[in-house]
This record gives C-alpha cells, sequence and structure tokens, in this order.
C-alpha cells in the first residue's frame, strides 16, 4: 500500500471519529445554564475548605438577583460536582468576575494551589479579580444588601480602580501568578470587609510568598504605586506636625514622577528614590493664616515633602523588616548580579537595604482653605 493512500485512509478515520464525538455531544441549552459570577473559598481545616458560588438569575419569575450554593470540599473540581448536583443547572465559569478568599484562608498558605487551579481552566479568564475578606467569603455572598441588587455586578465595580480607590491594586488571576512565579516581587491583593449594609475597601493584603503577612493601609499602598511608576495617584490626605502644630490637608490630582538609583553594591546595598509630587491643596486646616500667598506655600510645600521622606522611609523600613517586596526594589540590583536570581537573594539584600528618600512637593494651584 502506497503512503498517499495509507496517509488518506488514517485522515478519514480521525475525521470520523471528531464527526461521531462531536455528533454525541449533548448541547446544554442556554436556561440550563449556571454561570458562576463570583466563587469564595473559606478555611475549614488543613485538608477542607468551603465552596460558595453566586449565581446571577435573569429569569423575571426569580425571588433573587442571585442563587447561591456552598459546599465543604478538598478539591476544587469535587466541589464544582458537588455544586452542581444541588443545581438544577451545568454550572460553568466562562463569566467568573471575582474571586474571593477569607483571610484565615490566605494566612494557612492555601491560595496559590487554588489559583493556579483556577488559571489552568481554558474557561476562567486571566482578568478574573482577586480579593481577600476579613471575616467569611460566604456570608458576603449570602448577605442581602438592599440597594445592591446584584452581588455580582457590585463586588466586580468595587474592585475596580478609580480615583479615589487607585491605591487599589487591582488584582487579576494573571497578576498574582506573575508576582508570585517571580523572585523579585511579592504579592498584594485588596482587602475587603462588610460594614453593615455596604462592602468597604479596607486596605491592602501583604503577601510573602503565598501566604498573607500583614495588612497595609491605603496611604501605605499609595506609596507602593508611587515607587512602581505610577503617574496619576489618587487625592493624599495627610496629618502632620511640622513646627505649626497639628495640619490637616487633602491634595488632590495628584500626579508622580519616581527616580531610583542603585549603589550595585550586593554587600552593603543603597537606594535613593527621588520623588517630585505635583497637586491641588484641595483643603487646609491648621495654624497658618494665608496658607495661599507665595512665601506661605512654599513653606508649606517644604513640610509636606519632609513629612512625605519621614513617612515613605518608615514604611520602606518596615517592609525590609518583613523581608518583603511588593514593589520590587530588588529588580534595582539583580539587573547587576550574575547568576541566578532567588527569593532567598532577595531576602538578603533587604535585610542589608539602607533607603535614602528625597521628596519635592509642588501644589500647583489651591481650594477651598480653612
Amino acid at each position: 500500500m502506497s503512503r498517499k493512500v495509507l496517509c488518506l485512509m488514517l485522515f478519514l478515520q480521525l475525521f470520523l471519529l471528531v464527526a461521531c464525538s462531536s455528533h454525541k455531544e449533548k448541547n446544554v441549552p442556554l436556561e440550563d445554564v449556571g454561570m458562576v459570577g463570583i466563587i469564595a473559598f473559606d478555611y475549614i481545616d488543613k485538608d477542607n475548605m468551603k465552596l460558595t458560588v453566586a449565581i446571577p438569575q435573569y429569569s423575571p419569575d426569580a425571588q433573587r438577583s442571585t442563587q447561591t450554593f456552598s459546599v465543604v470540599t478538598e478539591l476544587v473540581s469535587n466541589g464544582v460536582v458537588e455544586i452542581e448536583k444541588l443545581s438544577d443547572k451545568k454550572i460553568v465559569f466562562n463569566q467568573l468576575r471575582v474571586v474571593l478568599f477569607n483571610e484565615e484562608f490566605t494566612r494557612e498558605g492555601n491560595i496559590r494551589k487554588v489559583i493556579e487551579h483556577l488559571y489552568r481552566r481554558a474557561e476562567v479568564g486571566n482578568n478574573v479579580l482577586i480579593a481577600v475578606v476579613k471575616e467569611k467569603g460566604e456570608d458576603m455572598l449570602k448577605y442581602n444588601y438592599p440597594d445592591k441588587p446584584n452581588i455580582n455586578f457590585y463586588l466586580n465595580d468595587l474592585l475596580q480602580p478609580s480615583i479615589n480607590t487607585a491605591f487599589n491594586p487591582n488584582t487579576t488571576i494573571r497578576d498574582f501568578m506573575y508576582t508570585i512565579t517571580n523572585p523579585v516581587y511579592d504579592p498584594v491583593i485588596p482587602f475587603i470587609d462588610k460594614n453593615s449594609d455596604k462592602i468597604e475597601m479596607k486596605g491592602v493584603a501583604l503577601f510573602k510568598g503565598d501566604q498573607m503577612l500583614e495588612l497595609i493601609d491605603p496611604k501605605e499602598a499609595l506609596v507602593i504605586q508611587a515607587i512602581q511608576g505610577r503617574k496619576n495617584l489618587a487625592p493624599l490626605s495627610m496629618r502632620m506636625e511640622q513646627g505649626h502644630g497639628v495640619e490637616k490637608l487633602l491634595i488632590d490630582l495628584v500626579q508622580n514622577d519616581v527616580q531610583i538609583k542603585s549603589n550595585k553594591s550586593m554587600t552593603s546595598p543603597k537606594l535613593t528614590l527621588s520623588f517630585e509630587i505635583k497637586g491641588t491643596l484641595v483643603e487646609y486646616k491648621g495654624e497658618r493664616s494665608h496658607v495661599f500667598t507665595t512665601g506661605k506655600l512654599a513653606d508649606l510645600e517644604k513640610d509636606v515633602s519632609k513629612e512625605l521622606e519621614q513617612d515613605i522611609k518608615k514604611f520602606l523600613y518596615k517592609l525590609n523588616e518583613l523581608q518583603v517586596d511588593p514593589s520590587g526594589l530588588s529588580e534595582y540590583f539583580r539587573m547587576y548580579y550574575r547568576g541566578k536570581w532567588s527569593r532567598e537573594k532577595k531576602r538578603e539584600i533587604l535585610d542589608k537595604l539602607e533607603i535614602d528618600v528625597h521628596v519635592k512637593t509642588s501644589i500647583i494651584s489651591t481650594g477651598t482653605l480653612k
């Protein structure tokens, strides 16, 4: 038998097999599909977790806009199978928007395995958002929010970055997998909590490897974004004492430019960070009178710069003590290192790192002043 005839016969057999399998595949009607919008993972013990899904209900006859199911499981896939037994629909993840982990789950270091599983599923998009919940994700999904009829859209919109929540790292599955596998970075994830009938952004969960280590506040998280080079930052609220009593001010429309220089030394590492901050003084409360005059404004700029230098330096040394690097500062030494960079090398650099911070603040206009 010639080679051409043999190839033709093999091709026909493959074609028939594909045709038969496609014919046997049962198409599921759209009304029989449950499209999961949010999935939450709560810690039970070292072997088990509680998996909760929220499925939007579009039927006008539905009493609630969201259907929720919860099961205790060891594996994500088994949990999905168990939920399908409870539901009258086929569960799919093509419309998954948000993944929640309760704080205990992240502190036990179980988050990476779950995200890797979701990351490998073809139907789950890489831009699915991640958040850490203070108590239980199940409770957050099942609670009835009077002015927010659909929890799926509510949480998705809340976790999207805006001008007032620009500190939010807006972490996606892809972002987490990038930072967790990159020896230069440590992951950060938004931290949310339920407050009465609302869900609030409380800060940012800071990770060391795949374990949540500490919660940092929005002002500290703003420093991370400034170091990473974000040009436009969230409004900057400050309380300072620089020789004029207690002063409170708000600087809006913050524009940031940062320059980072390394001494390239692995034995005595040092970084110099220079920030140029520009913004509008929206509101001021303090002892200084006529602060909007040229001389007074220049003095205020110097004091704001000094306060920011102290705050940024204090925060960065705090990160060094924790041996975590969410900003990727160790990259300024990795690029000069001959050899394979590792997380252990990063921790070693952070442990010895000396930091010098310079801030130049320019108030380009003023708003309502008291």
